[in-house]
């Protein structure tokens, strides 16, 4: 699981220096979109890491 996080981590960084230099809206859209996704599924592996359940995950959310 460590490796495979790493790796979104990465990814995720190479995605924020393409976002900033991308020109076109529709780019500037598709990036920004795989970036929610990686971020969303990022989030998902720690929550996983750390065995917290979805009551744990609506805590740190801050979600009631």
């Amino acid at each position: 699981m460590r490796n495979k996080t790493v790796s979104l981590v990465e990814r995720m960084l190479e995605l924020h220096k393409q976002s900033a230099v991308v020109r076109s809206p529709l780019d500037k859209e598709r990036v920004g979109r795989e970036i929610e996704s990686m971020d969303k599924y990022i989030d998902r592996l720690v929550y996983e890491l750390y065995g917290l359940s979805e009551d744990d995950v609506k805590v740190v959310k801050g979600v009631d």
